[in-house]
Formats: structure tokens, sequence, C-alpha cells
């Protein structure tokens, strides 16, 4: 179902009203956003397309407010992560099953081959992730390092699995899409930084309630992303939303779409936060590192609902006015020759 055309404006839900982690700004953000942005900059030949959703998104104000609590290399790195997610989103977001399957490709082997140079002919991204990596490994201990390729690895092959959808206008089921949506978003990839300098035992992120928490924040994040997401992905045709799969499944409009998702929402937030009060001891050793990695999903939640809305990446005017009122009028769908 799409969306009523009597329906110019609807309301996003806020699932964050009691949210107790607030807005925090990383402190080493200016030093590492000149750094990133000196080094994205080498490359030639950026597309517009890439640079304007470079720009309007502020990647480098988005690392710093989704990762406040890390230091200033662990910070560069995820400003470069963010450089690489958002190539590879531009890059994917169009391309045929084929093509996102060789662009996958391209960039696991860039990544398990960091020293290893990369063909003269080769797309830009496989450089740019190539040298993501190499630079950050210098911060991140050997079991992150593991267990971000496997979530990288887990990433692009979700993508490359909806190219194949998109292609065949497939719309998933809430259920199904919601666990293939925490693949798609990226999020054991975006949270593993939090991870970086850390040296958890597997045996932590095997744990029941350990496990559960970091489900629940992909979840929240993911389908926060896709209210906010909603009314430009809608304008441009694109049904890998949970808004526009909750209207097709429930056969409902876009505001009652919204509100199921916000209310889904909230009930993550309530589960976590309980959760959170049954978090087992692992040790003295182990223990403030456990803290530091709930605690830093946590404030990635609270970054990028602030940074959904402090830039044009989802609302090109009134962003912040938009953050109080939670209306937003719809945009008229894109004509295919745009």
């Amino acid at each position: 179902m799409t969306a009523d055309p009597s329906e110019f404006v609807f309301t996003l839900p806020d699932p964050l009203v009691q949210w107790p982690w607030k807005r925090i700004l990383n402190p080493h953000y200016l030093q590492a956003k000149a750094e990133s942005s000196a080094w994205i900059r080498s490359f030639n030949g950026i597309l517009p397309r890439v640079q304007r959703a470079m720009d309007l998104g502020k990647i480098e104000l988005l690392a710093a407010l989704t990762y406040p609590l890390e230091n200033k290399d662990v910070l560069r790195a995820c400003c470069d992560l963010m450089v690489l997610y958002t190539f590879y989103d531009d890059y994917t977001d169009i391309a045929m099953p084929h093509e996102a399957q060789q662009l996958a490709t391209i960039v696991m082997d860039a990544l398990r081959n960091p020293n290893k140079a990369r063909p003269a002919d080769e797309c830009v991204i496989g450089e740019i992730s190539r040298q993501f990596w190499q630079s950050s490994l210098k911060c991140v201990s050997e079991s992150a390092r593991r267990r971000f390729i496997e979530a990288f690895d887990e990433y692009t092959t979700a993508v490359s699995e909806e190219a194949h959808e998109r292609a065949q206008s497939f719309i998933r089921n809430i259920d199904d899409y919601i666990i293939f949506r925490r693949s798609t978003g990226a999020m054991n990839a975006t949270f593993m930084p939090i991870q970086f300098t850390l040296n958890l035992p597997d045996e932590v992120f095997e744990d029941p309630v350990i496990r559960r928490l970091t489900d629940a924040y992909s979840d929240l994040a993911t389908l926060m992303n896709d209210m906010y997401s909603y009314n430009i992905e809608q304008a441009r045709g694109d049904i890998h939303n949970a808004v526009t799969v909750v209207m097709h499944q429930e056969n409902i409009g876009l505001n009652e779409a919204t509100k199921w998702v916000g209310d889904y929402c909230s009930k993550l937030v309530h589960n976590i936060l309980e959760d959170l009060c049954h978090v087992p001891s692992f040790g003295k050793e182990f223990d403030g590192q456990v803290k530091h990695y709930l605690d830093g999903m946590a404030y990635w939640i609270r970054g990028h609902d602030s940074w959904s809305f402090e830039t044009q990446r989802y609302f090109e005017e009134g962003g912040l006015d938009i953050q109080k009122s939670r209306r937003v009028v719809l945009l008229p769908r894109e004509s295919s020759n745009q």
C-alpha cells in the first residue's frame, strides 16, 4: 500500500522521550573531521551525488555524535567508516544484483587484504576500503578485527540480497524485514568501533542478555532510521523501509504505519531498559569494558537521533523544527527521468 495522497502531513513518533542518555559530542570532533575530510579529498573523481550526500549528511558530525566516548584515533576511524558507508550505499542503492555482488567482492577483498595494492581499473571504493582499514588497524584489538570483518561481510552480503529483492519489487513481512534490516543496516559493523579498544572474549557476546540487548539496539536504530528516512525514500520509490512494509502488510495509511513503527520502538526502549537491569557480571577484568560497550550503543541511538534533525540528510529544510513539532510534509514522488 502506498501513502494516501490526502496525507500531506504525517507525524513522527518520539520513542526516546524517556531515553536516559543525552546528546554528547565527541571532544575530538574537529580534529578527526579535518583529518578525515583531507583523506577523502585525496581521491579523484568523486561523483557529485556522493559528495552531496556527504555534505548534506555531515558524516563526520554523525560519527562524533554516535561515538562520543571513543578516543581520537577511533573517532577518526569512525569518520572514515561513515565515508565508506556513504560510498557503498550510493553505489549499491542503484545497482543491479550482479553489480551489487561485484561491489561486495571488491570491498571484502580490500578489507581482508589491506596491504595488497588494488587494481588500477577497479572502482574507487576498493581503495577507499583498503585505506580505511589499513589506517584503522592501529587502534583495533585483535578480537575486534575479526569481528569487524565478519560483521562487514554480513552487511555486504545482505545488501546484495536486497538488490535482488529490489529488482523483483519484493516486500518482506515485517517480522522478516526487521531481522533482515539488522544486516542491511550494517548494525553489527556499525557497533564494532565501540569494541575497537576492548578485549572482550566471545563469551560476552554470546551471553543471552548481551545478545538480546545488541539486537534490540540494532532494531531500535534501524526502525527509527526508517521513520526518519521514509519521506525521501518514498519520494524516489524505495520500498526497503519499515513504514512501507507495515503499510503494505497491514493495509493501513501512512500515519497509522508510523504510529505502528513508533509503538514497536517504544517497546524496544522498554525492553532495553529492563534488560540493562539484568546484565550478568563477567568478572572485574571485563565488567568495565562491557559497560563501555553497552553505554556506547545507547549513546549511538541518541546521537543518531540528534544527527537526523541537525543535518539535511533526511530533512533538507527545518530539521530542528521538525524535531520539536514531529510533523513532516510529504514530498511528491520524483519523476523517473530525474
